[in-house]
């Protein structure tokens, strides 16, 4: 369902016409691809995007892509919406932003995204940068039909930053990209967002592209930088005339946050992991704050497949726990899951042998 969030806030100021600072009709849809987690394609050297179709899923957060498609939405002329573009607005920089239901604070260890391509024409002599920052009302720009006003929660304070050379940006379908901080971030009770900036990426010539749900699918929630407006944050379903999507950048939740000892909620859920690391066997333990519906729990593994999967369906308040047996998983990084009620919780598993 298409939500949309009106600030009881008035504009504090407005500025020039859409016209002045307008996308629309330069994205353009160029291909959609049936997410099939089931069948990881192997990763080749050659790091191209070989799409497999077949299947479908709900991927994150927990409205992700409902319709069980993933988008690559390129710019006109060259580029991509999501990343490196050819706009003369130099809009490089995208985030997407998560409500914070329970005004909950925990912390963030990385920034997990899902790119769609790149090309290194640099040789490798640039970087990408990832950032999560805490939102706040009147931070972006939203379009009224006639002015631009900078009334819209949007991202304000960036909390952490990191950045991956672009040799480390996999597109190979369907491979994450972890990015992690070199120390865990907090988030102290507001909502947030999680960005990725390829504007180092561009001055060296070089592109990168993010995948994102159908237009239509997202929460108004996410964003362009623009650079030629003092780098001011705009609606991004403003922006490019229509174009509501949500963005594959995902920020992982601290293992040590919003556990099941804790006494906050995120989202009215708890969750955790023991032991973890995992070598052949580990619990997942979580709470429901209040009666859920559709819980959910999924593991994946860095080529988002899911390596395990168990629905529950509609449960009450209280603790639950789920053996996992990972004594067939590879060694390396993991992602754990929990859904409910159409949000999600995601924490990091690493699995030794």
């Amino acid at each position: 369902m298409k939500k949309i969030y009106f600030l009881a806030v008035a504009a504090i100021f407005s500025t020039a016409s859409f016209a002045q600072v307008s996308e629309q009709g330069n994205a353009i849809a160029r291909d959609s691809k049936t997410i099939n987690l089931s069948k990881a394609s192997t990763k080749t050297p050659t790091d191209t995007v070989s799409w497999t179709p077949g299947g479908s899923a709900k991927w994150l957060p927990g409205e992700f892509a409902v319709g069980g498609q993933v988008w690559n939405y390129g710019y006109t002329g060259g580029g991509y919406v999501y990343g490196v573009n050819i706009s003369t607005n130099e809009i490089n920089q995208c985030a997407q932003g998560y409500l914070n239901l329970n005004a909950a604070s925990f912390g963030v260890e990385g920034i997990l995204a899902w790119f769609t391509g790149k090309t290194d024409n640099s040789g490798g002599n640039s970087n990408i940068t990832f950032s999560l920052w805490t939102m706040a009302a009147n931070a972006a720009f939203s379009h009224d039909g006639t002015n631009w006003n900078q009334d819209y929660n949007g991202p304000s304070t960036q909390v952490a930053s990191t950045s991956l050379n672009i040799t480390a940006i996999d597109t190979v379908w369907p491979n994450f990209t972890w990015a992690p901080f070199s120390s865990v971030a907090t988030i102290s009770g507001s909502d947030f967002a999680a960005s990725v900036d390829g504007t180092a990426a561009k001055a060296a010539n070089d592109t990168i592209g993010l995948i994102s749900d159908a237009d239509g699918e997202g929460y108004r929630y996410a964003f362009h930088r623009v650079a030629v407006a003092s780098n001011n944050w705009y609606v991004t379903d403003d922006l490019f005339g229509g174009l509501d999507n949500n963005i594959a950048i995902w920020p992982v939740i601290d293992e040590n946050f919003v556990g099941v000892e804790d006494v906050e909620f995120f989202n009215g859920m708890q969750l955790s992991a023991f032991p973890n690391p995992v070598v052949d066997q580990t619990t997942i333990s979580y709470n429901l704050e209040h009666n859920m519906t559709a819980v959910k729990l999924v593991v994946y593994d860095m080529t988002g497949k899911e390596v395990f999967t168990q629905n529950f369906g509609g449960q009450a308040q209280g603790s639950y726990n789920v053996a996992i047996d990972a004594s067939e998983f590879t060694a390396g990084n993991y992602f754990y899951s929990l859904i409910a009620d159409n949000n999600r919780l995601t924490k990091r598993m690493v699995v030794t042998k």
